[in-house]
């Protein structure tokens, strides 16, 4: 004869696969937010480079400027304001990229949550068969007994 498992041995498997999943879930999601947070970090660089670029030039402005240069200034910023937008762009799809993440690793946590419950019930269900069998053997030996009499 084979030996029978347990129900709650035979959740462990799930319970492991359901922990590795959460696991990745995690570091997914972790990583979503360094990387939301150097994409944060770039815009920033970019909105001080463009302030810190306009304030330089309004000072050389004040004493007077050609036309070209004008340009030559307007254009950059037109450049700087281009990057600031695109990385602003960056930053929404990481933002999205992020709530994906959290959202999978909620999923994840919520199955392994699940497979827990599962494992802790059959293990009460087998406490409470394994003790009304002992009950049963106790009350068939006092039975028993009480028929040698």
């Amino acid at each position: 004869m084979g030996v029978v498992l347990k129900k709650s041995k035979r959740f462990e498997p799930v319970k492991q696969i359901a922990e590795n999943n959460e696991a990745a879930a995690v570091v997914k999601m972790n990583q979503s937010f360094q990387e939301q947070q150097a994409t944060l970090e770039q815009l920033e660089k970019l909105k001080g480079y463009r302030d810190d670029y306009v304030e330089q030039f309004r000072a050389k402005g004040q004493e007077g400027i050609s036309a070209s240069r004008l340009r030559e200034y307007q254009a950059f910023v037109q450049k700087l304001d281009g990057a600031i937008e695109e990385q602003m762009k960056v930053v929404q799809n990481m933002n999205a990229k992020v709530g994906e993440h959290q959202q999978a690793f909620k999923k994840s946590n919520s199955r392994k949550k699940v497979v827990e419950k599962l494992i802790k019930n059959s293990k009460q269900q087998e406490i409470a068969h394994s003790d009304k069998q002992e009950q049963n053997e106790a009350d068939d030996r006092v039975h028993k007994g009480a028929h040698l009499d």
